[in-house]
């Protein structure tokens, strides 16, 4: 029975390191094959922000 135990656990652990081997590698093929972000707009080609006055406090409705 330890026997059994031993050989699974080797098992798992050669599973582990070749699944982690493999994500590694997913990871690092997504980096380079997204496409490159936008950098963002620099202040003067943002569009200027209207100015909005601040809302009134609407008065307590009667009962």
């Amino acid at each position: 029975m330890d026997r059994d135990e031993d050989i699974d656990d080797g098992v798992v652990a050669a599973l582990r390191s070749s699944y982690g081997r493999q994500a590694w590698w997913i990871v690092r093929l997504n980096r380079v094959l997204e496409p490159s972000r936008a950098a963002e707009p620099t202040r003067p080609d943002v569009p200027p922000r209207r100015a909005v006055l601040p809302r009134q406090p609407t008065p307590p409705r009667p009962n």
